[in-house]
């Protein structure tokens, strides 16, 4: 009966020792996740992740498991963004006062790496340690920021409303390994929308008058240049017909009733 409690124990601590051994998360510092490589089956998709449950028989070969440790920190960029809505020096000039129809940003964004994608960060960037995984962060953070510039203009081209959460799924889109935690306008400027429109209105209104007043008068004006190209260009063959044949002079006078030229020395 003592021996069949020794069993009990010693598999019992047997049983423990393994499932330590496979349990990756005990291996992880606090903040910092894996990516598991093994020998008989490569990087695994699935981040290893602290605090969480994450057992892996391949842990129980020898030397046949890897984990690269990285640490995804949080970076930041500002940024500056400034132009003008369309049309803006034509409705400007158009309306009394010369309305500014400007706009200028200040913005702020806020990523870190998406954990969950670690795994893809190590086969296609090489990313294998927290050097790499921060010079990674500064190109993407830096690409995403470019594309936030992107949507202020995009935005404000539209006449549309700058929403903070908005601005951060449009760039988190075209970032998937990207947390984008938090985009925001540090100060603005935008022109007044209302205002704007309504040069807009006016300045359509003014030129679809204008042209309307204008096109009759150039269609006549065309046509007037037309027949007078075309008498010239008849003039013109006239006259080389005539520069070729000279005795055309007097038949064409006689056609016309006019006597024929005299003929000198006779």
């Amino acid at each position: 009966m003592r021996r069949f409690g020794w069993t009990i124990i010693t598999l019992a601590l047997l049983g423990g020792a393994v499932f330590l051994i496979g349990w990756l998360p005990l291996r992880l510092e606090p903040g910092s996740y894996a990516v598991l490589v093994t020998k008989t089956g490569g990087v695994d998709a699935r981040v290893v992740a602290p605090g969480g449950f994450r057992w892996s028989a391949a842990a129980l070969l020898p030397t046949n498991v890897r984990l690269v440790k990285l640490s995804p920190r949080a970076s930041e960029r500002s940024l500056e963004v400034s132009g003008e809505l369309p049309s803006a020096a034509a409705y400007s000039a158009f309306m009394a006062g010369q309305p500014d129809f400007t706009y200028a940003f200040s913005a702020r964004i806020i990523a870190a790496p998406d954990p969950s994608d670690l795994p893809a960060l190590y086969e296609r960037w090489g990313v294998a340690d927290d050097e790499s995984l921060s010079a990674w962060l500064e190109s993407e953070i830096e690409l995403a920021a470019s594309d936030l510039r992107a949507a202020l203009r995009s935005v404000m081209d539209g006449s549309g409303d700058i929403d903070e959460a908005s601005l951060a799924l449009a760039v988190s889109a075209g970032h998937p390994s990207l947390d984008v935690r938090g985009v925001r306008i540090v100060s603005s400027r935008t022109p007044d929308p209302r205002l704007y429109e309504e040069a807009r209105r006016l300045y359509s209104s003014y030129m679809d008058r204008f042209r309307a007043s204008v096109e009759p008068v150039l269609v006549a004006a065309s046509s007037r240049a037309a027949e007078d190209q075309v008498r010239i260009d008849v003039l013109q063959r006239y006259g080389e017909l005539l520069e070729r044949y000279p005795s055309l002079v007097d038949y064409l006078a006689i056609e016309a009733g006019i006597p024929p030229r005299p003929v000198v020395g006779k």
